[in-house]
Parts: C-alpha cells; structure tokens; sequence
C-alpha cells in the first residue's frame, strides 16, 4: 500500500502493511499549532495505556517522550512535520524489551530482521487557506515477514481501537491548548 502525499514519512516508509491516520482542524495559525505540540506532554490516560502495555515513556515534549521510549528522529521540516520511527515486535507481553531504536534514517530503511517490524509516527502540520490549522498524526507498520506479519495482525485487532482513541486525544489536546482553551 501506498500513499500518494508527498512527506516525509512517505519518504520515511513509503511501504507498509498497516497505516492510522487521524487529523483535526484546529482555529489557530500554524506556528501556534506548531508550539502547541512541541510543548505538549503525554500524561493521564496515555501514560496509563503505555505502562498497561510495558511502555516507560518519559515525561517532557512529545519529542523527548518519543527519543525516550525507543524511537529515534528520522525526518523533520521544522514546525511543519516530524517523523520518528522504531524497530521491534510490538506484539511482545514486554514490548518496549524488544524494540531497538534504529541509529539513523539509513539503517531504518536497511532494516529487515526476521519475525520483527518497523514502525513510524508522523505529526505534521499543514497551514490552511483560512488561517487555521490542519494537524495529522499517522502511524505506518511494515513487518518484516510473514511470521511478523501475522502477529502483528493480532495484536492490532486488539490495540487497534485505544491506539485510535489516543491519537484523537492528542490533537483535541493540541487544539485546546494551540487556540488557548487549555
């Protein structure tokens, strides 16, 4: 599967098994949106999701939670769009145990362990005619194999719909506190 918008995670990973994509409007110029997500911290129902799962995301931006937690920066256009990305069996009872980050944007892309999995979130921020926002956050999957392919698909039947919840959560966070409400 393949998308046709030329950005960074298309770059990033143009081909994957499993994409989410959740976007908003948000009233506010993009350089608010811009400030409201690199000051956005996870907290309260997201921390709680992550350590059901084994997840140890650190406090701090959403950037520091991500570098924190075993992704790694792979692409950026400054307040417009940001992709990190990991490596792991994401199906694991101790996920974060076996996820590596990857070291740069060129061994991500060379990555091919069997039985394992890439994974790659973007937020990105596109200005509209306006003056408001649009921001999107989407997450691309592509196993390695078929065995991973096929555990991947299980548990994504499972954290399919709290992974959706907690995107949405996340850009009405971003709005409330980008047009002052929070």
């Amino acid at each position: 599967m393949n998308t046709t918008t030329a950005t960074l995670l298309d770059q990033v990973l143009p081909q994957f098994d499993i994409s989410s994509r959740h976007e908003r409007r948000v009233a506010a110029p993009p350089e608010r949106v811009a400030r409201a997500v690199d000051t956005f911290r996870l907290r309260g129902r997201a921390s709680l999701l992550a350590r059901i799962r084994g997840l140890h995301i650190p406090s701090g931006p959403i950037r520091d939670a991500l570098v924190g937690s075993g992704f790694t920066i792979l692409a950026e256009r400054p307040g417009r769009e940001m992709v990190a990305g990991t490596t792991g069996q994401f199906w694991a009872l101790r996920e974060q145990a076996h996820m590596e980050a990857p070291p740069d944007l060129q061994a991500f892309r060379a990555f091919d362990r069997p039985r394992w999995a890439q994974g790659a979130i973007s937020i990105r921020i596109e200005p509209l005619e306006n003056g408001s926002t649009n921001v999107t956050t989407e997450t691309r999957v592509r196993c390695v194999d078929d065995a991973a392919r096929r555990r991947f698909a299980i548990y994504w039947l499972l954290i399919k719909v709290f992974s959706g919840w907690l995107r949405r959560d996340f850009l009405r966070r971003i709005a409330r506190i980008a047009e002052g409400a929070e």
